[in-house]
């Protein structure tokens, strides 16, 4: 999933008041009556759940209640039992005011048993104006998350997931072969695969294994993105199933045929290793960290001491026949957070809930505040000098449990996850930046963000994207002719792909009225 973000900087901060808070006034000892000066507000208390490694005194939590006159009651649970706490609380009647759901289908379970709060969109455009807007521009695909039966239950969070991940050629290997040029269509990459072919190395391997990442980069020379739900033709329809993924594992399979691919690429396993050792040139799914010499998990620094004269290239997505490019992103929408039912009776705990969010997610201030800590002590430029190369955790804190004890993220907070993308970026660091802008575009995501959220995906989508991720590798490999793949569209039909576009079409038209 690529974790580069959107670049910029932003001086447009939120003031500590601008969610509707009124500043306090302490009443003064030589008052002589005590109505002449107001009385100071109580702190609102919030029962709040929080994933993660923070620890119940952590500084962050300080700052947050100091900041926002709040008194947090923190539940913390880590990351890997927290779906199984939050159900069993739940369950137990022990409704937290404040919770992160990370999926829209338990967000939709959890509304439907009447254990949340509504969240009208007229709410958090009142005490979270600069989130809604970030949403609106950035992740508009995020209000299906927080949707169910016509209301809105929740405020979704932002996510970096704006660009595709580069693909990355072995030019090393591409000089050997005689191919002096990065290729950069369908057409330059067969003629590279077949010179690559003569000195015994693969052109291609990919994640075969998977439902989403295997040859993305190639269907998105085709304008398509299995299994990602598309807008075509004024329909909602699935990349799986349409004519185009056709077209690309007739491709495929000619590629195969000729051996220009790896004959093992559907276990996906190995692939950093062969890639390194020079076993295949063109990897469908880099980093952004991969060309970094200085940083030894980068790919260049891992080739190098295999092949100290191996060389690594970032290249455009490959032009298709009809010049489309792509690959697959997971858009800028996140996990949700959601509030207990209780709240709708407590309009003062849900507004100072989004007042707090609407300052880590927008006031760079705040969001560096809690995202990184404070500069000096838990983190400064990773240059020494600017935002450049971004930043980088000092120690002890570049112990990510250590920094997490004290209620910071790095990169994100636990008040509001992500901030808004143009104010991430900044401090993600120019050179990241530059490189997601060259080589993560275009980017194609799902129409809903994510692609299992309809209301019948639990009981249809496991089983659809095992028959997709299996028919394709038969295909692929000339296990079943290019003919089977009609075969396949009716099957997915059948196996609930016609109910789950039905129910797709439906909940697009829903909030496109």
């Amino acid at each position: 999933m690529s974790t580069a973000v959107l670049a910029g900087c932003s001086s447009n901060n939120t003031s500590n008041t601008s969610s509707g808070k009124e500043a306090s006034v302490a009443p003064s000892a030589t008052t002589a009556s005590p109505t002449a000066s107001a009385t100071p507000k109580a702190p609102v208390e919030l029962k709040w759940l929080f994933r993660g490694g923070m620890l119940e005194n952590a500084e962050a939590l300080a700052y947050v209640n100091q900041k926002f006159n709040a008194v947090i009651k923190p539940t913390v649970v880590p990351a890997a039992d927290y779906v199984n706490k939050q159900q069993l609380m739940l369950s137990s009647g022990d409704v937290p005011d404040v919770m992160l759901v990370l999926d829209p289908n338990t967000l939709k379970k959890y509304a439907d048993q009447g254990l949340l709060a509504e969240v009208p969109v007229d709410t958090i455009a009142k005490y979270a104006p600069k989130v809604k807007a970030a949403l609106d521009k950035d992740a508009p695909q995020g209000w299906f998350y927080s949707a169910q039966g016509g209301k809105n239950y929740g405020l979704t969070t932002l996510y970096t997931g704006n660009y595709t991940t580069p693909v990355e050629w072995r030019t090393d290997l591409l000089e050997k072969a005689g191919i002096t040029k990065v290729p950069a269509t369908i057409d330059e990459m067969t003629a590279a695969f077949e010179a690559l072919k003569k000195i015994n190395v693969y052109g291609m391997n990919t994640n075969g294994n998977s439902y989403y990442a295997a040859f993305q980069k190639i269907f998105g020379a085709y304008g398509v993105m299995p299994t990602q739900w598309m807008l075509k033709d004024g329909k909602i329809v699935n990349g799986a199933v349409v004519p185009e993924a056709k077209e690309a594992l007739t491709l495929l399979a000619d590629w195969y045929k000729k051996g220009y691919i790896d004959p093992e690429f559907i276990t996906g396993k190995d692939l950093g290793t062969k890639f390194i050792d020079g076993k295949y040139a063109f990897n469908d799914n880099g980093s952004v960290f991969d060309l970094d010499e200085t940083n030894a998990k980068s790919a260049i620094a891992a080739i190098k001491k295999v092949s100290p004269q191996g060389k690594l290239a970032f290249g455009t997505m490959p032009k298709g026949p009809a010049g489309k490019m792509g690959g697959w992103s997971w858009g800028t929408a996140g996990s949700i957070y959601v509030f207990g039912k209780q709240l709708e009776k407590q309009p003062e705990k849900l507004q100072k809930a989004l007042e707090i969010m609407e300052s880590a997610i927008t006031d760079e201030e705040t969001y560096v505040r809690l995202a990184y800590g404070v500069k000096g002590k838990h983190w400064d430029f990773a240059n020494g000098q600017n935002l450049d190369d971004g930043v980088k955790q000092l120690s002890p804190y570049d112990d990510t449990a250590k920094l997490q004890a004290e209620g910071i993220a790095f990169g994100q907070t636990f008040f509001g996850g992500v901030a808004r993308l143009d104010l991430n970026g900044k401090y993600t660091g120019k050179k990241v930046t530059d490189i997601s802008e060259a080589y993560g575009k275009p980017a194609q995501w799902d129409v809903f963000g994510k692609s299992d959220i309809l209301p019948s995906s639990g009981k249809y989508w496991g089983d659809l994207t095992k028959l997709k991720t299996e028919t394709y590798a038969k295909i692929i490999r000339g296990d079943l002719p290019i003919t089977a793949f009609d075969s396949f569209v009716k099957q997915w039909n059948d196996m609930g792909g016609a109910q789950l576009e039905k129910e797709a079409n439906d909940l697009y038209n829903s909030l496109h009225k």
